[in-house]
């Protein structure tokens, strides 16, 4: 998926597991990361896919998929 290209490694099994509908919380304890290490990933992809929202990503990912 060429628009996962512009991501890190983590960045796309953050946005990986946000597209399963998995909340912030439950991502950071399966990293083993804190809430906010997420929410900077996630802001991180937002801006560089284009995106505003979870729903958005979502969709932009399965659209791809």
């Amino acid at each position: 998926m060429a628009v996962l290209n512009q991501l890190t490694a983590r960045e796309s099994q953050v946005a990986a597991m946000v597209s399963t509908g998995m909340t912030n919380s439950q991502i950071a304890a399966d990293l083993g990361l804190s809430v906010r290490t997420v929410d900077s990933h996630l802001w991180r992809v937002y801006h560089k896919l284009g995106v505003a929202n979870r729903a958005s990503l979502t969709r932009l990912l399965t659209h791809r998929a």
